[in-house]
């Protein structure tokens, strides 16, 4: 199925894309130049990374820490700060492994010969945190997560929960402790397992390591409000959602239904006592925020919808939250979010015009963002929209106390289908010329996608990732391509 998909796309190429004038610059990356390779903008040539091995390259923000976990034996990671251009640290990290790195406040580039997870933010040097894990596709379900607890669990409230999206067997591991094993059960779809307060206790900075029989379990880490809940398929938007809004730090949270279409019904229900909490509708392209205090909560939705739980109009509430945007992906171009002081927005694409406004669409801000660039917005406590014209991410949140896994991590899957695009498109244009008598010159296996290709690139990329890129956003993602 791939090869078809892939073939319709190399099939679209024209004479006229052949004849373009491909970029010059040299994209190869040999496993022994990652501690050197320039991540300053290089446009990648097309036949030099077909056929090779993808170099994970992203970008991130952060307020202090980068936690990397390694997902697969001798991963090689350099962490470079976009700012001086240097190398903050460099290392290996193994299957199970934590590297926590103090880079300090500032936008970062990431470069791996595999795939990770990047926890960002001050996940040990401010405890009072929450997120779901990500695993090392960016996915919010998955089979396999990795995580470091927080450094310290004095909370009364704090709270590991594995949610179950279906039937599945689920292994919670300790890795710090020689793997010992803090629980083996099975979990029926719409169930949940909670290690409390008392069993994080000892837990203190460990590392675990926590699997399922299939991919259909979430993970939260609640030591504070500040997340978005994931939907039934891994996305920050659906029509079915369940959660924990504890009860750190004012002793309630406040549960946040985000609705970016026409005007929809919702329902929250207690999961324990099944009484429904609330049930209304929210409003087109608004905002629905209830105050609950220590419930297991599923939200319901006749249309998508996104579930945030972080501080309602709190001015100063010290925490940080990614934003989940209009399709849920993290990473897009529409976003609604609350924050409690300050507003953090990351492009991931060159010459990206950003706007923000209030709920009302009245301007607050305005700019243009290049790739690996954040701005800084300080529009105090409330809810504001944030719409560019290709992917960023957005955090909100005060202070520098909080952490979040970066959504950057879903580029990776990205880069590997528009890896076997690029592959794909290079043995069709030689199929081409062999079966013309003719022998393409090295501009003419280079030349850019054409308007067609594109096009069938990004659908492609949606229909394999959920992920929508507008043409442009895809050669972008190509001419930055590195592999090893």
């Amino acid at each position: 199925m791939i090869r078809t998909a892939l073939l319709t796309i190399a099939l679209l190429l024209t004479a006229s894309s052949a004849a373009a004038t491909p970029p010059k610059a040299e994209a190869k990356v040999t496993k022994d130049g990652l501690a050197s390779l320039d991540v300053q903008k290089s446009d990648t040539l097309l036949n030099d990374v077909a056929g090779k091995s993808l170099l994970y390259t992203t970008y991130f923000y952060t307020a202090g820490e980068a936690i990397v976990h390694g997902y697969e034996a001798k991963t090689d990671v350099r962490i470079v700060s976009l700012k001086e251009n240097r190398t903050v640290w460099r290392g290996v990290v193994g299957q199970g492994e934590t590297k926590n790195i103090p880079t300090g406040q500032g936008v970062f580039a990431f470069l791996a010969d595999k795939k990770a997870s990047i926890l960002v933010g001050t996940p040990t040097s401010c405890t009072a945190v929450g997120y779901y894990v990500r695993d090392q596709d960016g996915g919010l379900v998955s089979k396999r997560f990795l995580t470091q607890l927080p450094s310290s669990g004095s909370g009364a409230d704090n709270k590991v929960i594995v949610w179950a999206w279906k039937d599945t067997k689920v292994k919670i591991t300790n890795i710090t402790a020689d793997k010992a094993t803090l629980s083996n059960l099975t979990l029926k779809a719409g169930n949940h397992y909670t290690l409390d307060a008392t069993a994080l206790a000892s837990l203190n900075n460990n590392v675990l390591d926590i699997t399922a029989s299939g991919p259909d379990i979430s993970v939260q880490v609640y030591y504070d409000q500040g997340f978005h809940a994931p939907a039934a398929d891994g996305r920050l938007a659906g029509k079915l959602f369940r959660t924990y809004v504890g009860t750190i730090t004012q002793g309630y949270n406040d549960l946040n239904l985000i609705n970016y279409g026409r005007a929809t019904k919702a329902t929250v229900r207690d999961l324990e006592t099944k009484e429904v909490l609330w049930q209304g509708t929210i409003e087109a392209k608004g905002i629905h925020s209830i105050r609950l205090s220590g419930k297991y909560v599923q939200v319901e939705s006749d249309d998508e919808i996104s579930t945030l739980v972080a501080p309602y109009n709190f001015q100063g509430y010290a925490e940080h939250h990614f934003a989940g945007g209009q399709e849920g992906m993290g990473i897009e171009t529409s976003f609604i979010t609350t924050t409690s002081e300050q507003l953090w927005i990351f492009s991931y694409f060159d010459n990206n015009a950003v706007k923000v406004t209030g709920m009302d669409d009245k301007p607050l801000w305005e700019g243009n963002l290049n790739a690996g660039h954040a701005q800084g917005y300080f529009p105090g406590a409330g809810t504001y929209r944030v719409k560019s014209n290709a992917g960023i991410s957005v955090m909100g949140g005060s202070a520098s106390c909080g952490a979040e896994y970066s959504p950057a991590g879903g580029l990776f899957r990205i880069d590997e289908e528009l890896l076997k695009v690029a592959t794909m498109i290079v043995e069709a244009r030689k199929d081409v010329a062999t079966k013309q008598g003719k022998t393409l010159t090295a501009d003419e296996l280079n030349a850019p996608l054409s308007s067609a290709e594109l096009e069938q690139a990004s659908d492609y990329v949606k229909e394999n990732t959920g992920s929508t890129l507008a043409p442009a956003e895809v050669q972008s993602r190509m001419k930055s391509m590195k592999v090893h």
